[in-house]
């Protein structure tokens, strides 16, 4: 029986003495009374979904409700009225109904009997079953005790679990105490991001791991929900370091205070390299500087900031003579250069400027609130001190610098345009006088919008067949017969008439144009010439990009086994420009064409500055004098002098001697008689279209 109360319940009357059975009736109607308070008593305490037990005042059991031997299922049988609480548990000792008895059994009843004599605090106890009971009792005015058994099974399951994952979290976490403004708790992983022990974050003032100019806001932030971890909070460590951090709060009631347990990301790390990569993104990895992208969105932020009249210019600096110092002493050398001239130019900027690197050897200088003519002075100031020497490991190094500059609102106030307009005024210094500065000019963009009109136009007659290959005749000075023929490109525009090829080719070399048309003019030329006599032959001009992008020998051989050309037949004519490229790839093409049999001419001779040595060293068949030293044959000795010596070394070398520009009988006679081999000029013809069969070979009039 659960509730203890024992009656007399014989069915009996009760004996009493005779009397007035008013009396009778009164004893009837108090034990039915009583009988109905008991039984909603005992409903009252059935009803309470804890364990309930009452105890008299010498701890004997009373009456428990059904849950209270529920939860002490195993001891249930010892659970009756005027049993000592005592002795059901000592007897639950001893059947291990309570594990933490175990090995101090004494120590441990003495210690719940203490509990029983002074009630009012709560405390917990295990059951063997694995249930976890929090037991809270009170003495009662009559003497005896309640108690109150809560199964907390389930809370003390959920509490270990985030204890474990509280403590083992290899996220930082604390327990924040709202009304102290203390840290109540911290785990392994928060000691060590900040550096204190456990004992020393405890009771620590959460406002320590702040600095001083956001605690009033850490301090809000604390004591409220917040899961939005976009925003980034600055804390200390104990040795004064600040990281970068990222915190979550939860507010709850722990254990009986208002709390936040406060989860904190350290992204000191990642914002790190956030920044590296930022930076990086934004500037150039070897001087430092601001790159490309950087300088063209400083430009538009600069340009859009700027007032009606205030002055924005554009500097584009371009280094000369860089190429050859990769080349000669390596790409290693060459950076060591670059970061010094960037440092020379840095140091002679003002402060509002910004030095970019945009390219190679490339350099743009943004001025703000500095007049043009302050631009204009700096840049010469930098052409003066990149013209100085630079020593890098032993070596003195040389290089200069060229500068062009455009200004708004004076050129424009567009970034793009501005940019285009400073590298006009770029591209027309360096053609003009390498190490100047220049600043741009309307005419420049007029003259590039019909470059590349003229570019558009010359793809488009590669492409639809618009160009031709005329020749002209080369003579023998001394029969007059014709011994070889030119080609010579020519291109004929519907509007435009007659372009000069001193303008296309350098453009189609720009365009990269230079190998098609290459191939064009050797294929038509060999074929045209296998309809002339056999011992004419013929000359075609080869670009200096022909040698340097590696294509011409196959191209050449190529051209003559299509036509059936002999390789005797053909003659290749080479300027100066050719041999003075760096390495032996220019000897090894030349070589490998004679080896074939294909006659290579040296053109312009005279008018570079190694010619001789060139003649030397390289196995040329013919040599021709530059048509400026005819022109100046009457009114220049020194024309004559320099035509005599040609003659003369041509002779000695056993080369054929051959001069362009030959208008005139009287000059054609005097280069006969100084015994210069062959001749070519208008005085012989013009070019034309492929003469086709010849029957006579061309002969002199006079």
């Amino acid at each position: 029986m659960y509730l203890g109360l024992e009656h007399d319940i014989t069915g009996k009357e009760p004996c009493v003495a005779s009397g007035d059975g008013e009396d009778l009736r009164s004893l009837d109607t108090a034990l039915q009374a009583a009988s109905l308070a008991e039984t909603r008593l005992r409903e009252a305490i059935e009803a309470i979904p804890q364990g309930l037990v009452f105890l008299d005042e010498e701890d004997r059991y009373i009456l428990w409700n059904e849950k209270y031997a529920e939860i002490y299922e195993k001891s249930a049988d010892l659970l009756k009225p005027g049993v000592k609480l005592g002795d059901a548990l000592r007897i639950g000792i001893a059947r291990g109904d309570y594990p933490e008895a175990l090995g101090q059994e004494e120590e441990w009843l003495a210690s719940r009997l203490q509990h029983l004599r002074q009630p009012g605090t709560r405390h917990e106890q295990w059951l063997s079953n694995g249930n976890c009971i929090m037991i809270e009792e009170r003495r009662l005015g009559s003497g005896g005790t309640i108690g109150v058994r809560v199964d907390i099974t389930d809370l003390k399951q959920k509490e270990a679990a985030f204890r474990l994952l509280f403590e083992r979290n290899p996220l930082a976490m604390f327990v924040y105490d709202i009304d102290s403004g203390c840290i109540c708790a911290a785990n392994e992983s928060a000691c060590s991001l900040f550096g204190y022990s456990a004992d020393e974050m405890a009771g620590l003032p959460a406002r320590h791991l702040f600095p001083e100019t956001v605690r009033a806001r850490a301090a809000d932030m604390l004591a409220t929900d917040r899961a939005d971890t976009g925003d980034c909070w600055k804390m200390l460590r104990r040795d004064g370091a600040c990281l970068e951090t990222v915190i979550a709060t939860r507010t709850s009631d722990i254990q009986g205070f208002a709390g936040t347990i406060v989860s904190i990301f350290d992204v000191t790390e990642r914002r790190r390299i956030e920044q590296r990569m930022a930076h990086m993104a934004r500037h150039d990895e070897l001087t430092g500087l601001a790159n490309r992208p950087h300088c063209r969105q400083h430009l538009r932020e600069v340009l859009e900031q700027a007032g009606p009249h205030e002055t924005v210019t554009l500097a584009l600096v371009d280094l000369d003579h860089f190429k050859p110092v990769n080349d000669t002493y390596g790409h290693h050398f060459g950076d060591i250069v670059l970061t010094e001239a960037a440092r020379r130019m840095r140091d002679l900027i003002p402060p509002e400027a910004l030095l970019c690197r945009i390219g190679g050897d490339e350099f743009a200088l943004i001025f703000r609130r500095s007049s043009l003519t302050q631009a204009e002075l700096v840049s010469k100031s930098i052409i003066t001190t990149l013209s100085e020497p630079f020593f890098v490991q032993g070596h003195m190094i040389h290089i200069g610098a060229t500068i062009g500059f455009a200004s708004s609102p004076y050129d424009s106030r567009d970034a793009e345009t501005l940019l285009r307009y400073a590298d006009l005024a770029l591209y027309a210094a360096k053609g003009e006088r390498r190490g100047t500065c220049r600043s741009f000019e309307a005419g420049m963009d007029a003259a590039a919008q019909e470059k590349n009109r003229l570019e558009i136009d010359l793809r488009a007659a590669v492409r639809e067949g618009g160009l031709e290959v005329h020749y002209q005749p080369i003579v023998d000075l001394q029969s007059g017969e014709v011994e070889c023929y030119e080609a010579l490109l020519r291109w004929h525009h519907p509007e435009r008439g007659a372009v000069p090829p001193d303008v296309f080719v350098p453009l189609a070399e720009e365009i990269g144009l230079i190998d098609q048309i290459g191939r064009f003019v050797l294929g038509s030329a060999c074929t045209a010439a296998m309809g002339w006599p056999d011992h004419v032959k013929v000359a075609v001009n080869v670009s200096p990009l022909q040698f340097r992008n590696g294509n011409l020998l196959s191209t050449v051989i190529n051209a003559l086994s299509t036509s059936g050309l002999a390789a005797e037949r053909l003659e290749l004519e080479i300027t100066e420009a050719v041999l003075m490229e760096k390495g032996p790839r220019p000897s090894a093409i030349i070589r490998n064409l004679r080896a074939f049999g294909i006659g290579i001419s040296l053109d312009d001779f005279g008018t570079g500055y190694s010619s001789l040595s060139y003649l030397l060293n390289y196995p040329f068949t013919k040599i021709k004098i530059d048509k400026s030293f005819i022109l100046n044959l009457d009114d220049e000795a020194s024309s004559r002098a320099v035509i005599r010596a040609v003659i003369g070394l041509g002779r000695s070398l056993g080369l054929t001697v051959a001069a362009e520009g030959i208008e005139r009988e009287i000059e054609r006679d005097y280069l006969r008689d100084e015994g210069c081999t062959q001749g070519q000029g208008y005085l012989f013809g013009k070019a034309a279209p492929a003469v086709v069969n010849q029957a006579s070979p061309v002969r002199l009039v006079g």
